[in-house]
């Protein structure tokens, strides 16, 4: 202890005072240790007090061809949410077209497909706070809505008038040209607006903001490339994230890369046996042979398509870092899994083997669904998981993990698997429906 006047100090005033300044120092320092705990958790309560979703068929819960409740309520933000606390709105959809998993194990008459196919509402919101819709990009999640194909679009049409009392003529003039767009906007966005402008009206806290997608995946389920748009990707992603900074009432969001559609399990390898460069590359899985280079992604067209996807994942970052959102290379994420499976094991060590970047077959569990492009329940709360990893990095907070086993487990697909492949080969109505799409498509 420095004793006032001690003349060995030199400066005991200075000390004093230095001694006191610790002591309040080490007094913060403690009441901080003690709030820190509850500061986070209302941290996460304040992020997550309203979240908002935009998105395509991965955040809608696309799956075996349709979307309904159960698909609906396992997609990834739906995940997040409940996991952080808090929940979304959704207009719930029975249909359109049918699960395709139902049809192959007998779960799904004539009926069941018939009602399917027609599709409808099983219950609505007047104002959903997850507006995420199958086959959406940033285009549409500005300018699609559920009653207008594209809220831009104007026609010219007459107007009759009378220029005097002896004088009926017509002007042409300007009025909108409302197209009716398909089934998922119509049942899933209803009369809300486009998803943009339901955020503006929702002002969410957080935003689910990933519609990436569909600007290239169109190359894959389309084996073609005339849908890239690089101008118009560029355009509509930086008017999107304008928007959605603007309205003001945002605290964080998330989005993520889109992963490379060149490897998804929809394509396959195929060789000519002719040996024609255009006729090779990578085909759909259901079709039995090429008979146009249509219906083929060549070496050139691969190239193109990863040189796009190469320039959209930059850019993607970029909005994300310029409107502090975390961000999830999805990307890296499905590469590592196609190379090295993903770790499957319950609580007590037990592991069916390790989920691999396709659809499920026997002994192998799979994160995909028939269609080899979106993920099944489990594939979901995959990519629940690691939202959660880049959010709880992004803002500090602390928000649990899905059990993956335990979506695995309760996964009717990988529980009771589906071989379509072996299907479409060797029974005689998967060949039919083979010989139709050689033959037709």
């Amino acid at each position: 202890m420095i004793r006032i006047g001690d003349a060995r100090s030199g400066h005991p005033i200075r000390w004093i005072v230095w001694g006191e300044n610790l002591k309040r120092i080490l007094g913060i320092l403690a009441l901080f240790a003690l709030v820190t705990p509850a500061f986070a958790q209302t941290s996460l309560s304040s992020l997550f007090q309203k979240p908002g979703a935009i998105g395509d068929s991965l955040s809608q819960g696309f799956f075996g061809v349709t979307v309904e409740q159960k698909t609906q309520d396992w997609a990834y933000p739906v995940l997040v949410s409940k996991q952080a606390g808090s929940n979304l709105s959704y207009n719930v959809l029975k249909g359109p077209y049918v699960n395709l998993e139902d049809v192959l194990k007998g779960d799904c008459g004539p009926i069941c497909i018939a009602s399917a196919i027609i599709g409808g509402n099983g219950s609505t919101v007047a104002l959903p706070t997850h507006a995420g819709i199958t086959g959406a990009d940033y285009t549409d999640a500005l300018y699609k809505s559920g009653q207008c194909q594209d809220i831009r679009a104007t026609k010219q049409v007459k107007e009759w008038y009378w220029a005097t009392w002896y004088w009926y003529t017509y002007r042409w003039i300007t009025v909108a040209d409302c197209q009716e767009p398909d089934k998922f906007f119509r049942f899933g966005l209803r009369d809300a607006g486009t998803q943009i402008q339901i955020m503006e009206k929702v002002r969410p806290t957080f935003a689910f903001a990933a519609v990436g997608a569909n600007h290239v995946l169109c190359t894959a389920l389309g084996t073609s490339l005339a849908c890239l748009d690089e101008p118009r990707f560029k355009r509509d992603v930086a008017e999107s994230f304008r928007r959605l900074k603007a309205m003001g009432s945002l605290k964080g969001g998330v989005i993520f890369s889109v992963p490379d559609v060149t490897t998804i399990a929809y394509l396959e390898r195929w060789n000519d046996p002719s040996g024609r460069a255009n006729y090779s590359g990578l085909k759909p899985f259901y079709r039995g042979t090429v008979s146009s280079p249509d219906q083929v992604l060549d070496a050139g067209e691969i190239a193109t398509v990863q040189k796009f996807l190469a320039m959209e994942n930059t850019e993607l970052r970029n909005q994300a870092t310029g409107a502090n959102f975390a961000f999830t290379d999805a990307k890296a994420l499905f590469d590592d899994i196609k190379a090295n499976g993903r770790v499957l094991k319950s609580s007590s060590g037990y592991s069916p083997g390790n989920g691999q970047a396709m659809w499920p077959l026997p002994g192998r569990p799979g994160l995909f669904g028939l269609d080899g492009v979106h993920p099944n329940r489990y594939g979901h709360s995959i990519m629940a998981n690691e939202l959660i990893l880049a959010i709880n990095k992004q803002y500090g907070v602390a928000i649990p993990k899905v059990d993956e086993y335990s979506a695995w487990y309760y996964d009717s697909l990988n529980r009771s698997p589906v071989d379509l492949k072996n299907f479409l080969t060797n029974s005689i109505f998967g060949q039919v429906i083979t010989w139709i799409v050689d033959t037709f498509m």
